[in-house]
């Protein structure tokens, strides 16, 4: 992002964030794993760079003024991560949302609602004093192509992939991920959420996060290896059907829950 994925997965989803999505708002915030086999979703994903001298009030307006508004308008959740200096852009930050239909957009934000028209106004100049930019994007959650591993708290750090597939290679990645990659992530009981660029992206450009307890969890290597060993996970990649995947990127992003609006779940 500036195409989703790109922007997204360096700095996320929702990565993803993808992705970020994520499945729905339990799989993006939650302390347990679902119940029922989730359905697709919209959600939105909002990209925002912070100047670096404002990151401290920045947060401080995010948890007095705009979570509190968000609440108010009836926002049941919202998923906030950032970038890590391991790996992206340390001042970027990569708010999660749910949509229940793109007609949300024909009337008021949710910050309008809560604030009136004057204070949106002041909420809109104060939020513009602290960011250099705000880029807005639409994925759709993959549920199909996920993998939601029980879990006993809120997530901590996600690897974020942005793959970008061939034209009309679609399907052939899509067969790959739920045949051979996804048993993968079960047998080692690691979630694995993906989602798909629907607006403000390329849509051959998929999502994908998997979650990671610590920085220490990424010096054992891909979880891939970790399962079935270095010629196992070689031999997996050859799975993949030669010239499906045009381009990947990866990023580390970690959840803040301090920011972040958490569902009734959490």
């Amino acid at each position: 992002m500036k195409q989703i994925l790109p922007k997204v997965l360096r700095t996320f989803c929702v990565a993803a964030l993808l992705l970020a999505a994520a499945q729905s708002h339990p799989s993006l915030a939650q302390t347990s794993a679902p119940t029922a086999a989730p359905t697709p979703e919209l959600v939105s994903i909002t990209m925002v760079s912070v100047k670096p001298e404002m990151v401290a009030e920045f947060q401080n307006f995010m948890k007095n003024t705009t979570n509190p508004a968000l609440k108010k308008a009836g926002l049941k959740w919202r998923a906030v991560w950032q970038s890590t200096p391991a790996a992206g852009d340390a001042f970027e930050y990569i708010l999660v949302a749910p949509m229940e239909a793109f007609a949300d957009f024909d009337g008021p934000s949710p910050i309008e609602k809560a604030l009136g028209a004057q204070g949106f106004a002041g909420w809109q100049a104060k939020a513009g004093s602290l960011v250099t930019s705000v880029r807005r994007f639409v994925v759709r959650t993959r549920p199909d192509l996920s993998f939601e591993a029980k879990r006993t708290g809120p997530p901590k750090l996600a690897v974020v992939t942005s793959i970008h597939v061939a034209p009309n290679r679609n399907n052939d990645f899509e067969s790959y991920v739920k045949n051979d990659f996804l048993p993968v992530m079960k047998q080692a009981q690691v979630s694995y959420r993906v989602s798909q660029a629907v607006f403000g992206g390329n849509v051959n450009e998929y999502i994908a996060l998997t979650l990671r307890e610590s920085f220490a969890d990424l010096d054992k290597g891909p979880v891939a290896t970790q399962v079935l060993g270095a010629e196992g996970a070689q031999k997996l990649a050859q799975k993949l059907p030669a010239g499906v995947v045009a381009h990947v990127e990866r990023s580390i992003s970690r959840f803040v829950p301090e920011l972040s609006i958490m569902g009734p779940e959490n």
